[in-house]
Order: structure tokens, then C-alpha cells, then sequence
């Protein structure tokens, strides 16, 4: 019975075969593109395909026939044609009869590239992964990429991009195209194809201190509103959360201002942002963002610490569009306007439209206990009479706009001119008493940015590309402060305090600071990118950069500081990427500065390599020099107050900064689940404070030199539409200056050992669940305000939003709610430390209150 059942089978699988052998193809087209012919063979018969959509959508074929095998069929479609077939596996291969020609003759270069682009918009798609015979390729911030292959073979290529479905193909010859990669948030009047939404959130451990980040994730994160740079990033391994430092990034111990912020190539030196759910780069324009932690190519420079690089979108061509957002602060508005088939113009405007602080909500003065009250430093003074609410009413304005216009040639060049100009206001007066003393302190403070960038990329005719950078950017600071401290005499304590002072109280002790704080930067760069065979590369670039900086600072009518710095530079670079086989794949470089001030040259040596031992597992080590001829240096007052300045080298008592990066790291990524470790140790010579803090001491700069060094964990799992993610980053930064008479290594003040951070996304329908939590051990600086001078309060903070996607007709839209500081924690802000000193010598711990419990909305709309 059993070899009756066998044969059975076996005959019945033998006819089976037999009659797919025998299967007949019919074709019945007329005037029909050979492409389409093709995919129709596909999906009627299954046949497998490999080719050149652009190339066969040339050929129109008219066949009534029937033919006995899939073989059969193919060669009738491409007899006539200059097309040959070949059939690798089961896969039909199709490409130009030409390449056949000369299959014999050597040194035959085949050239693969073009441009990444983004499908239905055609936004080109920077830093793209390009994965070509098993050999790396990296897209320009233009998307634009070339690949040489020493004879003609066979291609098979992957393009991968944050945010967007894998392309994958497989083809023969040169091929020099547009490759169109579809998001994976898919817009659709009517949702029949499901994407998924958070799909790719972070690349990390792909290179040594290099991270790129998805910012489509961005509007399902608690707190998206015009922050959402901040709000992606602070969750991210290495870049600093707790203290809220939101208008300048602190990166692997670095100090303020030795991170740079570039859009669309110009400088952004910030806006002093004293609202955390505003950034200075608009939300609604950012295309990719990418963040360079440290031993970074030599493509890169200018900076000791890190480099975080924000590439702007160049606009719809396929339709005009309009994008509204609303939420607690602000309005944003973005405009996209296709001119002709290659041109587009955007613009985007925002601006806060009331008073953003509710008075009874934001309580400047606080003691450690983040009590609402002031509190005496010296514990005799610890009484209920020395206790006093204080409440502050201040005012605050912001303003921003970007113009942007776009032309993309026809072989792929692409010009573009980038405007921006923004500014903001912050304002406050109050009036508070302590004991026996009447306190007033009011404060205004303005600032202004601008920033423009001109950008022309060329593509060549071997694939080789060039590209020229022009831009300016300006920040304008400007501080005006006014303390005003007496004795209450008596118990009279009726009228207006500024008009009726005299008559109430004693003798009256003023203090008034002013700063005025100017820096702005031209700089002009040429690169050429030089391509050869099988991924080999080398750019060289050239450029200048100019930068001049103002600081006046006015402290009681005394004059304390008044600079104005000049720092001119050329540099010239050259950086290699070098795939010495599959699997290891080397980065030489080297960058060589002239400060024409100093009139001495800097060299930059770099080197990094990365290595796969396996599929999943991957080696990545870093080593580079690198110097810094502007920052910010700290005023630290004899009441350990800090206050930042730009300022720049001038080789003596500003002295050129000097680092060293150390970077060593492994991943594992295989199936959506990605885990990073990776080590770092930096040295910086030069860095610089402008210091009176001990009477022995004279008031002036003072120079000395800084370490850090740590570790960054990062783990993260992506399950279809949902993706969660923690990291972990064990860190130390110490310093010694000059200032410092032990001459030994100190803890930095913006020192913290642990910092941990959880996030998770959860997709459920059109609905989106978030949360995260991050928690920080404390800052160095803060012991100065503890009354026992050793304990640091820790940083404690978690969000929770739920977002909701939905899409009536043309209109496309989110209506998300967001809630800060769930549990209400007392966290301090890193920036906003002060101690004051009355006319009785006692100082006066103040303290501004981090983000507490906020709910927040906001409503995305676009057409």
C-alpha cells in the first residue's frame, strides 16, 4: 500500500513537471513598451527578470504568438533589437548587445551612478547607503553617487536611506540614471498599501562616531512642536539630555560652541533659547539630519568636539503643497512651489503668538529642595524670615523665515541658494524681599541671526563631481541687566518701588551689566570628488573661511572686557575611501590650515577603518587631530557664576584649540535588532576661561587643557511598525587651567557620569503611542549651589504623547498630544545657574526650573 501511495506521488509530480515544461507563453501586444511587456510576462508566468527599465522602455514590440517555452518567448522579444539575454539561475538577464562586443577587450571601465531621489517629489536623498557587488558607495548631500568597475560584469546593487523601502536590482553595463526610493510613510487618499512609519529610526555603528537619524520619527516623540531636532537627538547615545541644554549640544564632553551646527552649509551659531519647544532650525524644512561625534574625515573640520550636519529639503516638483502647524507656542507655515520641470521655490515662516510663560508657572529663584523661594547660602541665615516667594513675569518673543530656491539639471547638477533670519526677545522684572532686604533684578536680552548659503554641484561626464560652497552667517547678542539691592527701613513697605524707594528704604546698592556679543563667518569651499575602480575614492578640497567677533561687557560702569578678534583661514584637504577587500574597508585623510592671524600652518592627520567579521558583526576605529580658532569662552565671576562669550584665537592669551579623538566601537545589526558599544578619548589643548574667582588671582583669560573619555551603549529592536530603543553613556571630563593653583586634573562642570535613556514608538491603526525616560546623575556645576557643596541633584524626566494620523480628501494631517515631566520632577537647567550677593555679603542660590508637568498639542496640516 505504501509503495501503491509512493508511486502515485511520484507520477503525479513527473506529469506535473512535464506540463510546466510544456507550458505555453502567449503574447498578444501591439505597440507596447518592451518593459511592460516584460513585467506582464511576469506576473502572468511568473518569469523572473533582471534589467534596464529606462533602457527597454525605448523598445516597442508588436507580437501575436504563442511560444512553447519562457526561453523561446524572451529571444523572439529581443531578436532585432540591440539586446542580448543571458539567464543567470532562473533570473532572465537583459542588456545592450554592445557590452558584448568588447567583452574581450581590457581595461573596459564600466560606470555605475546617478542620483538617489525621493519618488513622487524627486527630493534628492544625501548620504545615501549604495551597496554595489558587495562594495560600499556613499551618496553626496546632493544624493548624487558614481561607482567604476574595471571590466563589464554583472551589477547587483542595493540604495538604502533612513525612512525609505530598500531598492534593490540587478544589472548589466554601465547605467548612469535616477534611482527613485519610496518612503516608508506612505500618504494615500485611500490606505490600501500598508508602510511603516518608524521604519529605520537611527543608523548607528555603521562607522566610528557617526549617526544618522531618521526625522520622520520625530512627530510620534513626546514634544514635537518646532523642537523636534532637540527632541530626536537628546534621546540619542553621546549627545547630552539631562540640564536641557537645547540651545547648544553638548557632544562626548565637549564644552559650549565645540559642536557645530551647519543647515544647508551655513553656520548656525544658535539662538539663546529660553523656551525648550523652540528650535532654531524650522522642523518643517529638515530633510536628514547627521551627527558626527567625534573622529570624524577630513571632509570635516572646524570644530574639536562634534559636527552636527542638518540638510534642508529642496521642495516638491511634482506639485505645489502648503503645510500648517500649530501647537502651544507657535504657527509654522511651509510653502512649495515646482517652477517649470526644474525649478522649485519654498518658503517658511514661524513665529509665537502670545505670551509663552505663564507667570504663576515660572519661578526663577529656587533652592536646592526646588522649593519656590529664596533661600540664604549661610545656614545661621536658615529661618522662615529669610524666606520669599518671588514671582516673575517675563515676556518673550520669536521670529524666524527660510527662502529657498532649487534648479536640477538634466545630467544631475544641481544649484540651490538658501536665506534665513530669525531673532527672539526675553524680558523680565521682579521685585521680591528677604528679611530686611529689597531685592529688584529685571533682564533683556535680544538676539538675531542670519544665514545664507549658495550651493552648485556639477556633475562630470566620467561621473566624477564637483561642488561649490558659499556662505555667510551672523549672530547678534546683546544682554542688558540691572540689580538693585537696599536695607527696608522699618516697616513701611507702601508704594511703588521704583518711585518711592528713597522714602522707604535705605541706602540703595545698583548693579548693572551689559554685553554686547557679536560673531559672524564667510567661508567659500570647492570640492572634487575623483572615482575609481570598484568604490575607490578621494575628494580634494579647498577653501577660506573668515570670522569676526565683538565682545564689550560693561559691569557697573567698569569696563571688563572689550575685544574684537579677526580669524582668517585656508585650508586644503584630501580624504580617501579606499575598500581594500569585501569585507575591510580604509578612510585616509588629511586636512592642513593657515591661520593667517597667528601666520602659522595646523595639520590634521585622520584615519579610520571599518571591518565586517561577519554579516551581522562590524568593527569600527577612528583616530584624527583637529583644532578650533573660534568658541565660546566662559566668564566665571568671584560668585562661581558662568556666562558664555564667542571669541576667537589669537595665539597668546586665546590660544588655537587642540584635540586628539580616540574612537573604537563594534555592532551587531541582523534582523531589525541593532546593538552599538563604542568607547571614545579626547584631548584638548587651549581651552580658555576669563576668570576672578579668587581675590589672590588677577582678573584675565586663562588657559589649560581638557580629557574625556567614555563609553556609549545603544540597543535597539524594530517589529514592524513599532521600534523601541535605550542607551546608556558612562562618561568623565576633566580640566586643568592655569587658574587652578593645584596644577591637577579637576572634574569639568559640565561633568555627569550616567545618563541613561529608554524610548519606545507603538503603532496601533492611525493611532501612535510614545514614551521616553531619561534620567541624568548630575552636573559637576551644580555643587557650587548645594549647601553642603557635595551633593548634585539628579536629572529625572518622562514624556508621554499619542499622535493621530489622519487623511480627509487632499488634506493630510496629525493632531498630536504630549505630556512633559509626566511625574512632575524638580530638574534644574544646566544654563540657568546664579548666585547673588546682597549689600550684607550673604549670597542668594538661584536656580531656573527645567521643563515641569506640560501638556502640549500641536496640528499638523498639509495640502
Amino acid at each position: 500500500m505504501k509503495r501503491t501511495i509512493i508511486l502515485l506521488v511520484f507520477l503525479t509530480l513527473v506529469v506535473w513537471n512535464v506540463k510546466a515544461q510544456s507550458q505555453k507563453i502567449k503574447i498578444d501586444v501591439v505597440g507596447i513598451s518592451l518593459n511592460k511587456v516584460l513585467v506582464e510576462l511576469r506576473d502572468s508566468y511568473g518569469i523572473q527578470f533582471s534589467f534596464d527599465d529606462k533602457l527597454l522602455s525605448r523598445y516597442s514590440v508588436t507580437v501575436k504568438m504563442e511560444f512553447d517555452s519562457k526561453d523561446a518567448a524572451i529571444a523572439y522579444l529581443v531578436s532585432g533589437l540591440p539586446l542580448s539575454v543571458e539567464k543567470s539561475g532562473e533570473i532572465f538577464v537583459v542588456f545592450p548587445s554592445e557590452s558584448k562586443k568588447h567583452s574581450s577587450k581590457k581595461n573596459i571601465i564600466s560606470r555605475v551612478g546617478g542620483q538617489v531621489v525621493e519618488a513622487g517629489t524627486y527630493e534628492p536623498l544625501p548620504f545615501s547607503y549604495i551597496i554595489i557587488n558587495e562594495k560600499q558607495v556613499q551618496s553626496d548631500q546632493n544624493g548624487n553617487f558614481n561607482f567604476l568597475a574595471s571590466a563589464d560584469t554583472s551589477f547587483n546593487m542595493q540604495i538604502s536611506h533612513l525612512g525609505y523601502f530598500v531598492y534593490d536590482t540587478l544589472f548589466n553595463n554601465s547605467l548612469n540614471q535616477k534611482f527613485y526610493l519610496k518612503p516608508s510613510v506612505t500618504e494615500l487618499e485611500e490606505i490600501k498599501v500598508e508602510g511603516f512609519d518608524v521604519e529605520r529610526a537611527t543608523l548607528i555603528g555603521d562607522a566610528a562616531g557617526n549617526m544618522k537619524v531618521n526625522h520622520t520619527i520625530a512627530p510620534y516623540l513626546p514634544g514635537y512642536g518646532d523642537n523636534s531636532i532637540f527632541n530626536v537627538l537628546r534621546l540619542m547615545p553621546g549627545v547630552l539630555a539631562a540640564g536641557e541644554q537645547s540651545s547648544d549640544l553638548l557632544v562626548w564632553g565637549s564644552y559650549e560652541s565645540q559642536s557645530k551646527l551647519s543647515f544647508d552649509g551655513f553656520t548656525v551659531f544658535g539662538l539663546k533659547n529660553f523656551n525648550d519647544n523652540i528650535g532654531v532650525v524650522n522642523p518643517l524644512l529638515i530633510k536628514t539630519i547627521r551627527v558626527l561625534k567625534g573622529g570624524y574625515e577630513a571632509n570635516y573640520g572646524d570644530r574639536v568636539g562634534g559636527i552636527i550636519q542638518i540638510t534642508g529639503i529642496n521642495g516638491n516638483m511634482a506639485k505645489p503643497s502648503l503645510t500648517l502647524n500649530i501647537n502651544n507656542s507657535t504657527i509654522n507655515s511651509l510653502l512649495e512651489i515646482p517652477i517649470g520641470k526644474k525649478s522649485t521655490v519654498i518658503g517658511a515662516y514661524r513665529q509665537t503668538y502670545y505670551n509663552l510663560y505663564n507667570p504663576y508657572d515660572l519661578n526663577l529663584f529656587r533652592d536646592m529642595g526646588m522649593s519656590s523661594s529664596w533661600e540664604w547660602e549661610n545656614e545661621s541665615h536658615h529661618s522662615s524670615n529669610n524666606m520669599v516667594d518671588v514671582q516673575v513675569v517675563p515676556d518673550y518673543k520669536f521670529s524666524d523665515g527660510n527662502f529657498k530656491y532649487t534648479y536640477r539639471g538634466d545630467k544631475g547638477d544641481i544649484f540651490s541658494a538658501s536665506f534665513y533670519g530669525g531673532g527672539d526677545r526675553y524680558s523680565y522684572n521682579l521685585e521680591g524681599e528677604s528679611g530686611n532686604q529689597q531685592l529688584s533684578n529685571s533682564l533683556n536680552e535680544r538676539n538675531k541671526q542670519l544665514g545664507a548659503s549658495v550651493n552648485y554641484e556639477k556633475i562630470w561626464k566620467k561621473g566624477h563631481n564637483s561642488k561649490l560652497t558659499i556662505s555667510y552667517s551672523d549672530l547678534k547678542n546683546e544682554v542688558n541687566e540691572l540689580n538693585s539691592t537696599s536695607t527696608n527701613m522699618g516697616n513701611n513697605m507702601g508704594g511703588n518701588m521704583e518711585h518711592d524707594w528713597d522714602s522707604n528704604h535705605g541706602e540703595v546698592n545698583q548693579g548693572n551689566l551689559q554685553i554686547q556679543n557679536n560673531i559672524d563667518e564667510f567661508s567659500a569651499e570647492l570640492t572634487h570628488n575623483y572615482s575609481f575602480f570598484n568604490g575607490n575614492q578621494i575628494d580634494i578640497g579647498l577653501g577660506y573661511q573668515l570670522n569676526n567677533v565683538l565682545l564689550n561687557r560693561y559691569s557697573t560702569g567698569e569696563n571688563e572686557i572689550n575685544l574684537n578678534g579677526l580669524s582668517e583661514k585656508y585650508y586644503l584637504f584630501i580624504q580617501g575611501i579606499l575598500p581594500l577587500s569585501k569585507r575591510f574597508l580604509f578612510k585616509p585623510g588629511f586636512r592642513t590650515i593657515f591661520a593667517n592671524e597667528m601666520g602659522n600652518f595646523y595639520f590634521e592627520p585622520k584615519l579610520s577603518a571599518s571591518y565586517n567579521i561577519s554579516e551581522p558583526f562590524k568593527i569600527n576605529v577612528s583616530w584624527g587631530k583637529y583644532h578650533q580658532f573660534i568658541s565660546k569662552t566662559p566668564f566665571v565671576d568671584d560668585k562661581l557664576n558662568y556666562s558664555w562669550f564667542w571669541t576667537a584665537s589669537n595665539g597668546t592669551t586665546i590660544p588655537v584649540l587642540d584635540a586628539s579623538h580616540w574612537v573604537s566601537g563594534f555592532s551587531y545589526n541582523k534582523n531589525d535588532f541593532l546593538l552599538s558599544v563604542e568607547g571614545y578619548l579626547k584631548h584638548t589643548n587651549g581651552i580658555t576661561r576669563y576668570s576672578n574667582t579668587e581675590p589672590q588671582i588677577d582678573e584675565n583669560f586663562y588657559a589649560g587643557k581638557s580629557r574625556s573619555y567614555g563609553v556609549d551603549f545603544y540597543l535597539k529592536k524594530e517589529y514592524k511598525k513599532n521600534v523601541a530603543w535605550i542607551s546608556y553613556t558612562l562618561s568623565k571630563t576633566e580640566e586643568n587651567l592655569a587658574v587652578n593653583t593645584s596644577n591637577n586634573y579637576q572634574l569639568a562642570p559640565h561633568d555627569q557620569r550616567h545618563e541613561i535613556k529608554l524610548a519606545g514608538i507603538y503603532n496601533w491603526k492611525a493611532l501612535y503611542f510614545s514614551a521616553n525616560y531619561v534620567y541624568g546623575s548630575g552636573f559637576e556645576i551644580m555643587k557650587n549651589f548645594s549647601d553642603e557643596n557635595t551633593s548634585i541633584p539628579i536629572y529625572s524626566r518622562l514624556d508621554v504623547a499619542m499622535v493621530y494620523k489622519f487623511n480627509k480628501g487632499i488634506v493630510n494631517g496629525q493632531l498630536g498630544l504630549s505630556v512633559l515631566n509626566v511625574l512632575n520632577q524638580p530638574n534644574i537647567k544646566y544654563t540657568n545657574l546664579r548666585r547673588v550677593e546682597t549689600d550684607t555679603s550673604e549670597i542668594i542660590n538661584i536656580h531656573s526650573e527645567a521643563v515641569p508637568f506640560t501638556p502640549t498639542l500641536f496640528l499638523k496640516i498639509k495640502i
